[in-house]
């Protein structure tokens, strides 16, 4: 583990418990590498799901809650998020690492999915002679690594939030955007949207991305390795916090995560690809 995260979790572990607010460092298994030796793979990419409870685990007053929210905003149940983007706060620190002598270029691509849908932008592209891919969710930016060196960066809770509202406008609004509508404009002021049989969504109700699907692309031998920043504003806590190792390393074969590991989102087929 590098002294960058090692710092990260040390402050994490040191902060008062039992506070909803104290972040969580979720760290995945493995780092991203890209251009190993004898291997020509210039792009890689790790998926993390954070461990949150399921839906099934919810308590009394979780669920009279819910029932509540559900009369006074006039929606359905299925129409409140799991979770919310009022329920988590979420930014992923990264570092990049240069393991050859020679400068190098790198970018960093962020998708991800949220309860309902999954981003996937080369479902959006029919004729690839013809088409461009959408962007990502976040990223894309060329990024100079110096030989030999590590440069280091983060993905502020306020582009997670971004991101996630431009999933919700790409897949349950009505009328849906494209992908480069929604990704290419600023809709932090946004208050709510309209879903395809009228049903209203205030800003209370717009999903948090609950997958985070991260790609690495280097023209150099290098090494990503990243850490999910949690800060969880849910009591009892969102997060269950058995799904980490002692290092904050998720291990998502532990039996409390097995379930977990179910949440499937729907991959958008605006083009009803998936049935040809």
């Amino acid at each position: 583990m590098s002294k960058y995260f090692a710092a990260g979790l040390m402050a994490a572990l040191a902060a008062t418990t039992g506070c909803t607010d104290d972040p969580l460092y979720i760290q995945p298994v493995s780092a991203i590498e890209v251009n190993a030796p004898g291997t020509m793979a210039n792009t890689a990419t790790v998926q993390l799901t954070l461990p949150v409870r399921a839906l099934a685990d919810l308590e009394a007053d979780e669920i009279a809650e819910r029932q509540a929210l559900a009369l006074e905003l006039g929606v359905a149940d299925a129409d409140i998020p799991w979770p919310s983007r009022e329920d988590i706060d979420v930014s992923i620190e990264w570092t990049i690492r240069n393991l050859e002598a020679v400068d190098g270029e790198a970018r960093i691509d962020v998708n991800g999915a949220n309860e309902y849908f999954e981003y996937v932008p080369a479902l959006f592209v029919i004729d690839p002679d013809e088409m461009e891919e959408p962007p990502p969710l976040m990223g894309d930016i060329p990024l100079q690594v110096p030989a030999s060196s590590t440069i280091t960066g983060v993905f502020r809770e306020d582009q997670l939030q971004e991101a996630s509202l431009d999933l919700e406008l790409i897949s349950r609004a009505d009328p849906t955007l494209t992908p480069f509508a929604a990704l290419l404009a600023i809709h932090e002021d946004m208050q709510e949207f309209v879903m395809t049989g009228g049903t209203t969504i205030p800003k209370e109700l717009f999903a948090h991305l609950v997958r985070l699907d991260i790609t690495l692309e280097g023209d150099r031998h290098m090494v990503m390795e990243f850490a999910v920043r949690v800060r969880d504003h849910r009591n009892p806590n969102l997060i269950v916090d058995e799904c980490l190792d002692e290092n904050e390393v998720l291990n998502p074969t532990l039996d409390a995560c097995m379930a977990l590991r179910q949440f499937a989102p729907v991959t958008i087929d605006p083009f009803g690809l998936a049935g040809m």
